[in-house]
């Protein structure tokens, strides 16, 4: 296995790495407006007049659409990433990841197995010994099946675009 750390591919200079830093960092914040923008219309919208900003957050609108637009950052900040180790430093985004020529993806299902189920194991405990810290929630199903998706298509979006900038 190649040592990911001496990369030869692309350039590498330390002027390269502060200009991918402030370009991914300009298209995080270009994501962040985008959404301020989003949650500002959507609260315009409004026409029952429930929904408000408080303290630089928006109150009663639509959560699963609140916590969707708030991924667009995360989408915005991986495109800027993309293109500062594309044309910045010449190499691929794949390089960031491994050095091998593809990605092992058995040891990334094995990882997330595993963390997934010291997670899950610890949540189990915890709700044995601290059963009076939860309560049942009266979600509509769809809403909850409509929450998992967006969750398991955009959280590992955000997850890997922090790792791999930082």
């Amino acid at each position: 296995m190649k040592n990911y750390l001496d990369v030869e591919e692309g350039k590498n200079g330390w002027k390269r790495y502060v200009s991918t830093t402030i370009l991914a960092s300009a298209f995080m914040l270009l994501g962040s407006v985008i959404y301020i923008i989003a949650e500002m219309i959507m609260i315009a919208a409004d026409e029952s007049g429930k929904s408000y900003f408080d303290s630089g957050v928006a109150v009663g609108i639509n959560a699963n659409l609140d916590f969707l637009l708030s991924h667009i950052m995360y989408i915005c900040w991986i495109f800027g990433l993309w293109i500062g180790i594309r044309f910045i430093h010449k190499r691929k985004l794949k390089s960031l990841i491994t050095a091998n020529k593809r990605v092992n993806w058995k040891k990334i299902i094995w990882s997330f197995g595993a963390f997934s189920l010291l997670l899950m194991v610890g949540q189990v405990i915890d709700v044995v010994f601290n059963h009076s810290d939860y309560s049942w929630n009266h979600v509509s199903l769809k809403e909850y099946a409509l929450l998992v998706l967006i969750t398991l298509l955009l959280v590992p979006i955000q997850t890997t675009t922090e790792e791999l900038f930082f």
